[in-house]
C-alpha cells in the first residue's frame, strides 16, 4: 500500500520532534527525525525524501545553512522552517530560497499538515513532468533515427521491408518499459500506454506524410493509410470502450 509521501523532521527540541513525528505518522506518512544537522546531512545522503521540516536553531547548524546548501543538492525538494526565534533576515532569505512556509512555533499542526500536503503534491508534480520531458526527447531521437533511415530507403518496398517497419514502430516496447519481463509486456496496457502508442503512430504518419513526395511509393503511402486507420479506430475505442 502506497504512503502519503516521506518526511525528514529535523529539530533538537524533542518535545517537538517526537509529537509531529507522531502526529506525521497517524496521518500516515513515513517520517524520520533527526536532532543535528549532522544526522540531517547523514539522513539525506542515505534516502531520498519527499519533503523537509527542519527548525533553524539546531547544533552545527549556522542559521540558514543547511536550507541553503539543501537548494543546491535538491531543488525540487519542498522545505519547510520552523522556528521559535523569527526574524526579518530569515524570513526575507526563506523567500529568496523557495522555502514551501516558514513556520513560527508554538507550531499549529493543521497549518503544518495542510503545507505538507502541498509540498508533496508540488515535489510530485514536478517529477512528472520531468519524466513526461524525458520520455518526450527520447520519442524526438526515435523519429529523427526513423527520418534518416526513411530517407536513405529506395523509391519503393517490398510487403515484407513494410510490415517489418511497421512491426518496429507499433510493436517496440515503450524505453521505459525496455528490459522488463516479457510477462509484464504483455500485461493490459495502461491508459497511459495507449496514449503514448497513439503519440507515435500519429508523428509517424507526419514523417510519411513530409515524405511522400520524395519517395513515391505504393507501399508508403499504404503504410501511411493503415497507420491513419489504426489511429481513427483508437479514436472510437477510446470515445466508446
Amino acid at each position: 500500500m502506497s504512503t502519503p509521501g516521506t518526511v525528514l523532521l529535523a529539530d533538537d527540541e524533542a518535545t517537538f520532534l517526537e509529537a509531529t513525528k507522531d502526529l506525521l505518522e497517524e496521518e500516515g506518512y513515513v517520517c524520520q527525525g533527526v536532532r543535528d544537522a549532522s544526522e540531517l546531512s547523514a539522513a539525506l545522503a542515505a534516502s531520498e525524501f519527499d519533503l523537509l521540516i527542519t527548525d533553524l536553531n539546531m547544533p552545527g547548524n549556522r542559521i540558514m545553512e543547511k536550507v541553503s546548501e539543501l537548494r543546491e543538492q535538491a531543488k525540487t525538494m519542498p522545505v519547510i522552517v520552523v522556528t521559535g526565534y523569527p526574524s526579518v533576515p530569515t524570513a526575507i532569505e526563506s523567500v529568496r530560497l523557495h522555502v514551501l512556509e516558514y513556520i513560527v512555533k508554538p507550531v499549529n499542526f493543521p497549518t503544518l499538515l495542510d503545507a505538507v500536503k502541498r509540498g508533496i503534491q508540488h515535489k510530485r508534480a514536478l517529477n512528472t513532468l520531468s519524466q513526461a520531458r524525458r520520455d518526450a526527447e527520447m520519442h524526438m531521437h526515435s523519429l529523427s533515427n526513423l527520418e534518416e533511415t526513411l530517407s536513405a530507403f529506395p523509391l519503393s518496398m517490398d510487403e515484407e521491408t513494410s510490415q517489418a517497419i511497421l512491426e518496429e514502430l507499433i510493436y517496440t516496447p515503450h524505453p521505459s518499459k525496455r528490459g522488463q519481463p516479457a510477462s509484464d509486456m504483455t500485461a493490459t496496457p495502461s491508459m497511459t500506454d495507449y496514449f503514448r502508442l497513439r503519440e507515435s503512430v500519429f508523428h509517424t504518419i507526419q514523417v510519411l506524410q513530409k515524405t511522400k513526395s520524395a519517395f513515391r511509393s505504393k507501399d508508403l503511402a499504404g503504410l501511411r493509410k493503415y497507420l491513419e486507420e489504426v489511429l481513427q479506430e483508437t479514436t472510437d475505442t477510446l470515445k466508446n470502450p
